[in-house]
Formats: C-alpha cells, sequence, structure tokens
C-alpha cells in the first residue's frame, strides 16, 4: 500500500533489523494503473491492457494490487466504479437515470450492477437516486449553510486530538446542532471528541462523557448513513468507546461509499492496530499517506504507524515514527507516552535479548494501561502483570 514522503534525517520503511518492510512509495507500475484508472473508468477494463498501461506482466501487477492495495485490479476497478456510480446517484442530475448513470460507470449488465450495488450498499439504486431527489426538492436553506460553516471550523479542533483542542470543539459544534438537528456531520464530531475526553481524561467526568459519545454516534449514523466523512467519525468515536466491531463495519461501509477517503483509512490502520493486526495496519496507513501526503491529518497518521510497529514488537521503529508524528504536532502529548514506552522498550528489549518472555502484544495492552506519570518506569520494568484494554488510553 502507499507509503510516507520522506521524513528528515531517518528511514521509516527499513524493518526493525534493518530489512524493508515494503517500498518507499506505491510501485511505479500501480501509480501509473491508478492514474489512467481514475480518468477511465467508463472504460472496459482487462488485466493484460492494464499491465501494458502500468508497463509491467500481468501477473506483477496483480501482485503488486493484493500486496499493496488487498485486492485484485478488476476488484479494485469494481469498488471504484459503484462508490463513483453512488456518487452520481447521491447527486442526480436533472436528467440522470439509473441506467444511464451506470452505463457512464461502466457497467453494462444492469441486472448485475444492481445486484452488486445492493451488496455494497444495502439498497437499490433507484431507491438511492429517489430519496436523493425527494431530498433536493425543496429550496436553499440557509440554517444547513450556516450549520456547514461552524462545523467546518471546528473540524481541524477535532482532529488536534487534545485537551484545549476537543473542548474548543464541543463548543463550537453546539451551534450547528441546534441550526440543523437533521445534519449528522456536527453530531459524529462531538460523538468523537466527548469519546475523546472519557478515553484521554480530558474531562472529570468520564462516564457521562461516554453516554454523550454513544448516543452523538448513533444519531449521526442514522442521520447520515450514506455519508462517508460522518460515518467515519462515528466510528472513531465507538473504537474509543470499546465497541469495536460495530466500529469497524461501519469503516467497512465508509469506504464503500468513498474508498479515496483519506481519514477512513487512518481510521481503518488504527482499527487495525487495536485489533493487533500491525502489517495491516501499516498496509493501511500507507495508503492514507498517499491520498494525503500533507497536513492537518499526516501527524496522526505517523503516531498510528508507530503504534502499528508498537504491537509487532518493532519498538525502535515505532519510537521513530511517532517522534515524526510529535514534530509535525508538538501538541500531541499524548502520543510522546507511547514514545517514551517505545524507547524504554526498546533500550529493555535489546538489553535483555531473549530472556524478556513477555509477548508485544501483551506490552502493548500493559503500557497502555499505564498512567503518564509513570509510563516509562512501568515500560521498562517489562512487567506482564498487567492486562487492560489497550483502548482504554
Amino acid at each position: 500500500m502507499p507509503t510516507p514522503p520522506p521524513i528528515d534525517q531517518i528511514d521509516p520503511d527499513r524493518g526493525a533489523e534493518g530489512a524493508p518492510e515494503f517500498s518507499g512509495a506505491l510501485p511505479a507500475d500501480l501509480v501509473r494503473a491508478l492514474s489512467w484508472l481514475r480518468g477511465h473508468l467508463a472504460e472496459p477494463v482487462d488485466l493484460p491492457s492494464l499491465a501494458g498501461i502500468a508497463g509491467v506482466h500481468a501477473r506483477t501487477l496483480e501482485m503488486h494490487f493484493r500486496i499493496f492495495l488487498g485486492t485484485t485490479p478488476l476488484g479494485f476497478v469494481r469498488r471504484m466504479r459503484l462508490a463513483r456510480a453512488r456518487q452520481e446517484l447521491l447527486r442526480p442530475r436533472t436528467e440522470a437515470t439509473v441506467t444511464g448513470i451506470a452505463l457512464a460507470n461502466g457497467f453494462s449488465q444492469m441486472g448485475r450492477f444492481a445486484a452488486q450495488y445492493r451488496s455494497a450498499f444495502r439498497e437499490l439504486p433507484s431507491t438511492t437516486i429517489r430519496r436523493a431527489r425527494h431530498a433536493s426538492a425543496g429550496c436553499f436553506d440557509g440554517d444547513l449553510d450556516e450549520a456547514t460553516r461552524l462545523t467546518s471550523i471546528a473540524l481541524p479542533l477535532a482532529f488536534a486530538v487534545g485537551r484545549a483542542q476537543c473542548n474548543a470543539a464541543l463548543d463550537e459544534l453546539g451551534r450547528p446542532q441546534e441550526l440543523a438537528p437533521g445534519y449528522g456531520l456536527p453530531k459524529a464530531i462531538a460523538g468523537w471528541c466527548w469519546a475523546q475526553r472519557a478515553a484521554h481524561d480530558f474531562g472529570s467526568t468520564p462516564e457521562a462523557d461516554r453516554e454523550r459519545a454513544c448516543r452523538l454516534a448513533e444519531e449521526a449514523y442514522d442521520l447520515a448513513p450514506d455519508d462517508a466523512l460522518t460515518v467515519t467519525l462515528s466510528s472513531g468515536a465507538l473504537v474509543l468507546l470499546h465497541r469495536l466491531e460495530e466500529a469497524d463495519r461501519r469503516l467497512e461501509r465508509a469506504l464503500a461509499l468513498d474508498p479515496w477517503l483519506a481519514y477512513a483509512w487512518i481510521r481503518r490502520g488504527w482499527m487495525s492496530a487495536y485489533l493487533g493486526d500491525s502489517d495491516s495496519a501499516v498496509r493501511e496507513l500507507k495508503i492514507a499517506l498517499h491520498l494525503m501526503p500533507f497536513e492537518p491529518l499526516r501527524h496522526i497518521t505517523f503516531i498510528g504507524m508507530g503504534c502499528a510497529h508498537f504491537v509487532a514488537g518493532r519498538y525502535d521503529r515505532a519510537a521513530l515514527w511517532i517522534r515524526s508524528g510529535v514534530e509535525a504536532y508538538p501538541d500531541s502529548h499524548w502520543a510522546q507516552r507511547i514514545a517514551v514506552a517505545a524507547v524504554a522498550l526498546t533500550a529493555d528489549f535489546h538489553g535483555l535479548g531473549n530472556a524478556c518472555s513477555e509477548s508485544p502484544s501483551s506490552s502493548w495492552a500493559r503500557v497502555f494501561s499505564i498512567s503518564s506519570g509513570f509510563w516509562a518506569m512501568r515500560a521498562a520494568m517489562a512487567s506482564a502483570s498487567a492486562s487492560v484494554n489497550p483502548l482504554s488510553w
């Protein structure tokens, strides 16, 4: 999957023992194939022709799709076509029809298109376009427009994942929820912020904060199940509330709705790290970095990469990735605690060698259960006595 851009003075694509994990960027043939596909989804696509455009053998291109994107070339094409058709059905032009949209996105068999669409989005394409036309039949909504503006102002504050910024975001999100009670995005952001308060000790009423987070995440999803960003943010709240299965299902839906949403890939990578699947976490976060190589979210992705390496027991890589994230966003104090633990464990494991029997997964659970004041000391002790859900941080 996509990889981060170069980082000053470190090589994050080298493994803990010097072996490369993946190349420093997506393979050039995969980049060429993806670039071409973005502008030609409506055209017939076959593997030999796509391989010719990419400049490699078909088997090589298929292998790269599987390694870096987790699917086959034609599976990727089908997913992109469905996502684009979904977007057009949700925002139909006056003369648009389901058949016309399907044909314009490379589907020639209407029955197969309807079946694949229903499998992906849990409704028929005719239902989507009918609902979208009904929703757009009204006149301009000034309150919704203002709510959209205010929500966009609050969003970067929520993404900062800091005590002051989180509380500021909640202050900003009150008004848009009042102006547009049917607008899901501000509720999703607020739900995520309340979950941050509970999970990161940003407030003094964690139980009440969890209840608010849960309620808002559900309300947001019910209001906007077709908005990828809203669905992704509601999933983020559920992760911090330890409802991983439901959060995982929402992430898959968000990526089906919009496979190019970088933040959904960030959350997908963090989810894999939470579940202990470090290989998938690294691959998915590299996709996010390819889609979004600049701030404001790159630092969260860097820190997520560090956590993925931490899960795998690659504490030196974890420390370097998290350091880069903190350097990009110095207010990420919560991430500094993970870096301290990684550095301590690196020194500890290098000194003890095979004498230490603690597994990487138990290290993750233990370190993430420690309060910030005793972080480094407890990590260096390598005590296996604590066994707490890693989501507690």
